[in-house]
């Protein structure tokens, strides 16, 4: 009889998303000293801290910020549609929903730079 281990299904699949979800939050929250050079054109580096709550706030930012893109995107082409080719209130929803921030950035974090959520 085979038996079957405890990882096997879909619990073993949430850990094992789990367990690499945290192995690149530390990855990304602490790299190695020397990295590639990423920022060194900076006056002042960003801390630890504020690139760990980046990556963190990035975690729950990004899948938000996918989602109002997507159905933006769709709304827009809608509007497209529905107007029979407006394309200046199809643009205008396009703009607003795709554009913007996509990840959290240490800068953001430290207020040195904007979020948006939304485009211009």
């Amino acid at each position: 009889m085979r038996r079957r281990s405890v990882e096997a299904g879909p619990v073993g699949r949430i850990r094992a998303a789990a367990g690499l979800a945290v192995v690149l939050f530390v990855f990304a929250a602490f790299p190695p000293s020397g990295g590639l050079g990423v920022g060194s054109a900076q006056a002042k580096e960003s801390t630890t801290q504020s690139k760990a709550l980046a990556v963190g706030a990035s975690c729950f930012y990004l899948p938000a910020k996918a989602f109002y893109a997507f159905f933006g995107a769709a709304t827009a082409g809608l509007a497209y549609g529905f107007t029979f080719g407006d394309d200046e209130l199809a643009n205008q929803i396009w703009q607003s929903s795709v554009e913007g921030s996509y990840v959290v950035t240490p800068a953001m974090i430290d207020g040195k730079e904007p979020v948006r959520f939304k485009g211009p």
